[in-house]
């Protein structure tokens, strides 16, 4: 899905840009991360294992995982849902380690930005988690908002929220996340055909 997003981005940015053309660079891009030995991924049951059980004020109702490949380029997923009455979260832990040089580059691109922005019914914000840098953003209009978080060189969190009574509930969400832990989590071995 990541990289159907930065297709579309490139297309939507450049729309005289050859479709065929794009889509040969990329190919070529994930030949280059597997000829280089692109570092492998977390199992997909490690990085469901790594989402909480519970949150502060929040039962988990639902966990998966599942890794995604396209033209050689892939990334595991766990994603965790969490409620407590009408108010839910939903953790999604994207391991972009199989994208290779692709995945570092998006990652370094995202960790070093900072935003200010305030509104009327809200705002967006870069701030930092347990030393990781992350995007803040809450609307208070519907009570919704998202942090997402650059975890090392190959792990984004992202928690989104919706009917929440403040920001604080994302903000506790995030600081329960042992996130040292995951940055530590070791690709797993695939043995060589």
């Amino acid at each position: 899905w990541l990289l159907a997003v930065l297709v579309a981005s490139a297309a939507w940015a450049q729309p005289e840009a050859d479709f065929g053309a794009m889509m040969k660079a990329f190919a070529g891009a994930a030949q280059s991360a597997q000829a280089t030995n692109a570092p492998g991924m977390v199992s997909p049951k490690a990085l469901k294992d790594s989402l909480p059980k519970e949150l502060p004020g929040f039962e988990r109702v639902e966990a998966g995982s599942e890794k995604q490949s396209m033209f050689g380029i892939s990334t595991v997923i766990a994603t965790g849902v969490y409620e407590s009455g009408d108010k839910s979260l939903r953790i999604e832990i994207t391991d972009m380690g199989g994208m290779g040089s692709l995945g570092a580059m998006a990652m370094m691109g995202m960790s070093n930005s900072e935003v200010d922005k305030e509104t009327r019914t809200g705002f967006e914000r870069t701030a930092t988690y347990q030393g990781f840098k992350a995007l803040e953003s809450f609307d208070k209009t519907d009570q919704s908002g998202q942090v997402e978080v650059y975890v090392g060189s190959r792990f984004t969190v992202k928690v989104t929220g919706s009917s929440l009574g403040s920001f604080d509930e994302l903000a506790a969400a995030v600081s329960a996340m042992d996130l040292k832990a995951l940055s530590e989590l070791k690709p797993e071995v695939v043995p060589v055909p």
